[in-house]
């Protein structure tokens, strides 16, 4: 079972998207910035360097938000997905495609993979990251 990182970056009440570049798995599915960790890697640390290298953001790591795990045709995995905010002095002006923010509102309006149901979900109800 493959360990990912994942990135749920919220700032001023939007989220960072992404779409799945056609050549993976789950093509133009939308996601969050992630990925698999490194031997021993602590999934937080995976979230925090996927992101960096997605999509050239510092951020940090606020709170474990949910973990699962998931059966895709193409394999197994252990999801824990962080709940991150932008590193002290980093913008969130400069990003480029694929990512973009999506604002709370309008994550309903994107196709995510069947495993990020719950982790949606939950992020309806949170409040706002401060």
């Amino acid at each position: 079972m493959k360990q990912i990182g994942i990135s749920i970056v919220e700032h001023c009440g939007s989220f960072l998207v992404g779409t799945r570049p056609p050549d993976v798995p789950l093509a133009g599915y939308s996601e969050f910035p992630g990925g698999k960790s490194l031997y021993d890697e602590p999934s937080s640390n995976t979230a925090v360097r996927e992101c960096l290298e997605e999509t050239h953001l510092r951020i940090e790591p606020v709170r474990l938000l949910h973990q699962q795990t998931f059966s895709y045709p193409h394999g197994e995995v252990a999801l824990d997905f962080w709940h991150c905010r932008l590193a002290a002095g980093q913008s969130g002006d400069k990003i480029s495609d694929p990512w973009k923010w999506v604002s709370r509102d309008k994550l309903g309006e994107h196709r995510f993979p069947p495993a990020n149901a719950d982790v949606l979900q939950i992020l309806r109800s949170l409040p706002p990251l401060v």
